[in-house]
């Protein structure tokens, strides 16, 4: 039997809030992560095509909150590739990404 519920999950976006520095510059802002099975989370990190990169670019699909200079920066995938050209910044997202495939909400 499978369970209905499940497939629920295939749309569902997980709200990651992130808050760190990289040189000096503070970022913090809710990242939207598309959920995915685990096979598809081994397929991203092992493998020929395996890199912060290209996780963040398959997991991030949003993100709200974002302010810089006090403008809020929509996302667009210019603004994302900008922000992936520092190996840092890839590194921590690429990170909150899969552990947000892991966190599990509480319910009272």
């Amino acid at each position: 039997m499978r369970l209905t519920c499940l497939t629920k999950l295939h749309d569902a976006v997980i709200d990651a809030p992130l808050n760190f520095e990289f040189g000096g510059v503070a970022f913090k802002f809710n990242a939207q992560v598309k959920l995915v099975e685990e096979s598809e989370i081994n397929t991203l990190t092992s493998g020929a095509i395996a890199s912060d990169k290209n996780t963040v670019k398959a997991l991030l699909v949003g993100w709200s909150g974002f302010v810089d200079e006090g403008k809020d920066v929509p996302f667009s995938t210019d603004t994302l590739n900008e922000m992936l050209s520092f190996g840092a910044i890839a590194g921590r997202l690429a990170v909150e990404c899969i552990n947000a495939q892991y966190r599990v909400t509480e319910k009272n």
